[in-house]
């Protein structure tokens, strides 16, 4: 009772202090909150926070359903590549039949929808219209402007055509938005030189104006041509304007760093010296350098010889921090190549650069950044430091920071390197929560990898990992996996008579023993290039298998093309698998097909067939037939002798 008249004054004490609050509330002056602008996009952007981090991420072309998700690298490709197709078509149909886009139905407008100008009428274009089309890489349509146009044109927009042309050439499109098309590619945008008369018209007509203008038109040059392959050119031009003493870019003076390797030689001690020759020009020029130009000088350092780069990077390093410029993912992974390889101190360098860079969403600065991640994950699979790859990963998995893999290339060496550290540092049941995590959701594993997994699975007891077997069985086929010789691995492990007589997996075992024997006939029958060459070995592990499961004729049948067909077979059973073929034929009382393992030993040149012939003669389901068969293959002198035998 005096519980119930404590709560009740307490209630009557809040409604008191409540309305004392509001009555103060309500005499004081209304304060409204300072306006925050807000972008169109900044809702969607306050939603997406509210959903938790997805390990996987997958792009919308696969529908994010793990059920619908491609289990194959070439579906992959294609359905990545055909949700692209898509869009080329309609960009062809935008090129082709502009005129039936004659309304602008988007407002603000959108540039990319805007038709290109065709058009033979110079009444009709003007400068604007041209920088337009440079501005967004329409070289042909800038080419076709530039010509009604003739001499009316500034000398800001000739240059900025120069560089349209010596950056991409005549054609339209290269820069276009088709993600995964560009995903696929290997070299991204490589692009080669075309001499065409309007590139020297415009440079000879340059280089006659003053000097910044001149400048802009060499340094355009020199960075066309280095783009584009032309590297002994670009390097000589870049050595005229040297001696000239011209005021060039830095992304010249940055383009000739990276040419010093491939024009001077990667073992040519020069190298050093014509890098420091190069800072003595920006210097000279007061060209302030950038984070591009100090990793194009440690490419050049790290290929000289090892007793000479230490000391140099770390003067570079010194001398860059001192001008405030921030170090890209470029730069730390010349410093990994650098310090690699110099013992432990090698690896403290490494877990130093992955405490600098924790949970920071980078961004990218430099070209060579996309090679960090690859490069790095593979330095944690090789000091097997699993805190470090977990470190990496986080990093990667960090705001944006996904973007660093930029190709398929990049990605496959990234997860194939994680996933083959979580092997070598977890636990087996820990690990397969990994493997089932990342494939095929995010990674389709290689064959380097399968190899490696199932050499781990032959350290462990079958008991134990016949499971895992089974799993990767399955995986290998649902990837589509053509090399035999890694189904031969996984089959040899399915040492059938092993398991306990109630195991689930013995009918697996059988399975996948028939499987890969309809295989090898299909890819005979179809006479098809195979990626490794049928082993005796092969087919003596499928007839155990097959043996041991109970189903005789089948093995009969394997055996029998073996020794018949014996041209087709690379001759790998050696005498312990042939002792062991002959026993389980022996225990399951399959006369004929241990008949078929002594042709086969005869035939191969086997010791001690004769006590393999006795063996067979002596069981009890032994017919008359078989003993015929036993004649023509050891013949009456060897027989007689086993019947001699016997009787002493």
């Amino acid at each position: 009772m005096n519980s119930l008249k404590c709560i009740s004054q307490r209630n009557l004490w809040c409604q008191l202090k409540r309305l004392q609050s509001s009555l103060s509330t309500s005499n004081s002056k209304i304060q409204i909150p300072v306006r925050i602008e807000r972008g169109p996009t900044d809702i969607l952007h306050a939603l997406a926070s509210t959903v938790p981090d997805d390990l996987i991420q997958n792009n919308y072309v696969y529908h994010d359903d793990p059920f619908l998700l491609p289990v194959r690298r070439l579906e992959y490709r294609t359905y990545a590549l055909s949700y692209e197709a898509g869009k080329k078509a309609a960009m062809w149909i935008h090129e082709e039949h502009s005129d039936l886009f004659v309304d602008h139905l988007s407002e603000p407008e959108i540039e990319a929808f805007r038709p290109s100008v065709k058009t033979t009428d110079e009444q009709k274009v003007s400068e604007e219209m041209l920088l337009r089309a440079i501005l967004n890489f329409r070289a042909s349509e800038a080419l076709n402007i530039y010509k009604l146009l003739k001499t009316n044109i500034s000398n800001e927009t000739k240059q900025s055509l120069l560089e349209l042309l010596c950056f991409c050439g005549d054609e339209d499109g290269i820069y276009t938005n088709l993600y995964f098309e560009q995903w696929y590619i290997k070299n991204k945008h490589k692009i080669f030189w075309q001499y065409n008369k309007e590139i020297d018209e415009l440079y000879q007509f340059l280089i006659k104006q003053d000097s910044l203008t001149a400048a802009a038109a060499y340094s355009t040059m020199i960075c066309g041509l280095a783009k584009c392959s032309r590297m002994d050119e670009a390097w000589v031009l870049f050595q005229e304007c040297l001696k000239a003493k011209r005021l060039l870019s830095i992304n010249a003076y940055n383009f000739a760093l990276f040419l010093i390797p491939n024009v001077i030689g990667k073992k040519n001690v020069m190298k050093v010296q014509h890098m420091y020759d190069i800072f003595e020009a920006m210097d000279t020029n007061g060209i302030k350098p950038t984070v591009t130009t100090l990793n194009a000088a440690l490419k050049v350092v790290i290929q000289s010889p090892s007793d000479v780069y230490g000391e140099i990077v770390k003067k570079l390093l010194a001398e860059y921090k001192n001008l405030n410029i921030e170090f890209s993912l470029g730069t730390y992974h010349y410093l990994m190549l650098s310090f690699y390889g110099r013992g432990e101190n090698s690896r403290d360098d490494f877990l130093h650069i992955l405490h600098i860079l924790e949970n920071v969403n980078l961004t990218l600065q430099d070209s060579t950044d996309f090679k960090f991640f690859s490069h790095a994950m593979s330095l944690a699979c090789q000091y097997q430091d699993r805190d470090a790859g977990e470190k990496l990963h986080r990093l990667l998995l960090f705001g944006n920071n996904r973007k660093f893999l930029s190709t398929h290339i990049a990605a496959n060496t990234y997860y194939s390197s994680y996933i083959i550290l979580l092997l070598s540092t977890c636990k087996l049941d820990e690990f397969f929560l990994f493997y089932d995590k990342f494939c095929p959701k995010v990674h389709v594993p290689n064959n380097r990898l399968f190899k490696t997994i199932i050499n781990t699975l032959k350290q462990h007891d079958l008991k134990l990992v016949a499971k895992y077997i089974s799993k990767i069985w399955t995986d290998v086929n649902n990837y589509n996996f053509k090399d035999i010789s890694l189904k031969y691995e996984l089959l040899r492990l399915m040492k059938i008579d092993d398991l306990p007589a109630d195991s689930p997996f013995k009918t697996v075992f059988v399975d996948a023993a028939l499987n890969l024997w309809a295989e090898i006939m299909k890819q005979i029958e179809m006479d098809l290039t195979m990626t490794s060459p049928l082993e005796t070995g092969m087919t003596a592990c499928i007839a155990t298998i097959l043996l041991h499961g109970g189903l005789l004729k089948k093995s009969i049948e394997v055996l029998q093309y073996t020794v018949k067909e014996s041209h087709l077979f690379v001759p790998t059973i050696n005498q312990e698998q042939l002792n062991q073929l002959f026993e389980v034929c022996i225990s399951t009382e399959c006369i004929e097909a241990a008949l078929l393992v002594l042709e086969y030993a005869i035939n191969s040149g086997f010791l001690q067939t004769v006590e393999m012939g006795m063996k067979l003669k002596n069981l009890p389901q032994f017919t008359s037939n078989d003993h015929n068969k036993l004649i023509n293959l050891l013949g009456v002198d060897a027989l007689n002798m086993l019947d001699t035998s016997e009787k002493s």
